[in-house]
């Protein structure tokens, strides 16, 4: 560059800001409008941040490339876009670290804010639920607002209710699908792949939209939220 000879040499140098410029612009504006379901904050994770990151800096070099043929005359080869995408790696790893780690530090502050939820529910509904094992014989009968959670493990589920404030738990043969089908509380949701839980028991909310905790009022019970299914927690803001 400093030997090239061009009364618009700064001009033509300052193209590729131009092209960087835009390339991320795309990167951060266009591609996520595109593919929204892509690019949706709660479903975004490391490996996905990773490719973002390499298919921005692979359209700066193709860019840069397309640009240099056009304005300095380069030869369009897969060893000069190596090499360019190679020049472009080392120029931005530091931008690329800072970057991620600020993006980092703003959703580690975004999604640190405790989620404050309000009671929306009748606790003291005297409703009966009674959920029945495959076999059609062992079955516990109990009333809405008694139900805690229930637990999956293999073929067995692991009923945790109240009696009389104190926890107690019922084992019964059967998928969690199957007893999600026996339930028709609107309360009373699943929130994992191996949990069911009675909203109307929660205490408190804690995680972020990669997986959030409620924290329920008997004993400091913990049931996980996952990602699917973080919806239950937006319904109790």
């Amino acid at each position: 560059m400093a030997e090239w000879q061009d009364p618009n040499k700064n001009l033509k140098i300052l193209g590729f800001g131009a092209v960087t410029t835009f390339c991320t612009f795309a990167s951060r504006v266009i591609f996520p409008a595109l593919f929204p379901r892509f690019f949706e904050e709660k479903n975004w994770v490391v490996w996905k941040e990773i490719l973002n990151v390499l298919f921005l800096l692979l359209c700066i070099s193709i860019c840069n490339m397309l640009y240099g043929s056009l304005i300095l005359k380069w030869n369009l080869s897969l060893n000069n876009l190596l090499l360019s995408f190679w020049y472009v790696l080392v120029m931005a790893f530091f931008p690329v670290v800072f970057w991620v780690l600020a993006d980092y530090i703003y959703k580690l502050k975004k999604y640190s804010k405790p989620v404050v939820i309000h009671e929306k529910v009748d606790v003291e509904s005297d409703e009966s639920l009674v959920l029945v094992a495959e076999n059609g014989k062992d079955f516990l009968e109990l009333k809405n607002k008694e139900l805690l959670y229930i637990e999956s493990a293999d073929n067995y589920c692991t009923i945790f209710y109240l009696v009389e404030k104190e926890i107690k738990k019922f084992l019964l043969r059967s998928s969690l699908t199957r007893l999600e089908g026996q339930i028709k509380d609107q309360n009373i949701l699943r929130t994992h792949r191996s949990y069911i839980a009675n909203l109307s028991h929660t205490e408190s909310v804690s995680g972020n939209a990669q997986g959030y905790f409620l924290h329920l009022k008997q004993n400091g019970i913990v049931v996980p939220v996952a990602r699917k299914y973080s919806v239950i927690v937006e319904n109790l803001k």
